[in-house]
């Protein structure tokens, strides 16, 4: 497969290229390295959403165990009926495909550091999908956690709270990819991808100086946006050359907020920041 500027090797772990996160070594802990940075993923974003109370920052925290390597193209923990584990996403990228029968897929979503996948007993669609790593991927266990929220929901609401805005931030994804793919145009589709993908890496703290990672190859590119490997390097290079966006050895870079969200027909995350500050 064509990489964009290939050379990195950068799994969407931050750690790998300093760019992506400065404050990595900041959560490199000795006593846990990997597993540390799961549970502060994870506590992170959940915190993100709402507060939690002592006891459920330690519910979180308990989730030690030892991460299971997945390797490129392969399954991330399939059940019996094809769906994922419950589990955590620590390193690497992952994505929720449909297959058809002659081979093609239809990537419906991205699977980042930091975010859940499988069924926690509502049985939704997009959680009962097969998700497959994009790239060398490890993951988590969180039954713990699962089972302690569905089993008394009372004790933990924050967790249910922010587990249900993470459940309706994924259906809102689903959305806009469905727009995205049946009404934008080709550059359109990029531009709209790059600032949800910075979106999404900011929230866990992967995003410095307007930069991110981004392990995808070009073939995966087109895949996910419907679009031919000719036309994902010709926006490519047409972004660049109008000092948008750029992106080398793994890592993206939005030089023009403003333009490119213009051109997304979407929001200005840096325009929302500063209206939030001046409030």
């Amino acid at each position: 497969m064509a990489h964009i500027n290939p050379g990195s090797g950068n799994s969407g772990d931050p750690r790998a290229d300093a760019r992506s996160d400065p404050r990595a070594d900041a959560r490199s802990d000795p006593r846990g390295g990997v597993r540390v940075l799961s549970t502060e993923l994870l506590l992170h974003r959940l915190r993100a959403l709402t507060a939690l109370a002592p006891h459920e920052v330690e519910l979180v925290l308990s989730l030690s165990e030892p991460p299971k390597l997945h390797a490129p193209g392969t399954s991330v923990c399939p059940q019996e009926d094809g769906s994922p584990h419950r589990r955590l996403i620590v390193t690497g990228w992952a994505t929720r495909p449909r297959i058809l029968p002659d081979g093609r897929r239809q990537m419906l979503d991205l699977v980042l550091p930091g975010d859940l996948m499988g069924d926690r007993g509502e049985r939704r669609p997009l959680a009962m999908n097969p998700v497959v790593a994009l790239t060398q991927v490890r993951t988590i266990g969180v039954g713990r956690l699962v089972g302690a929220v569905r089993d008394q929901p009372s004790d933990y609401p924050g967790i249910v709270r922010a587990l249900a805005a993470i459940d309706r931030a994924e259906e809102a994804r689903l959305l806009d990819h469905i727009v995205r793919l049946g009404c934008q145009s080709a550059r359109q589709r990029m531009a709209h991808l790059l600032l949800e993908l910075h979106q999404r890496l900011a929230v866990i703290g992967f995003v410095h100086n307007a930069s991110f990672p981004m392990p995808l190859t070009q073939d995966t590119l087109g895949e996910l946006l419907g679009l031919s490997l000719v036309h994902i390097n010709r926006i490519v290079s047409q972004l660049r050359r109008e000092k948008m966006v750029s992106i080398r050895a793994g890592v993206a870079t939005i030089h023009d907020f403003g333009r490119l969200a213009l051109l997304a027909d979407r929001t200005d995350p840096t325009h929302a920041a500063q209206t939030g500050a001046a409030a």
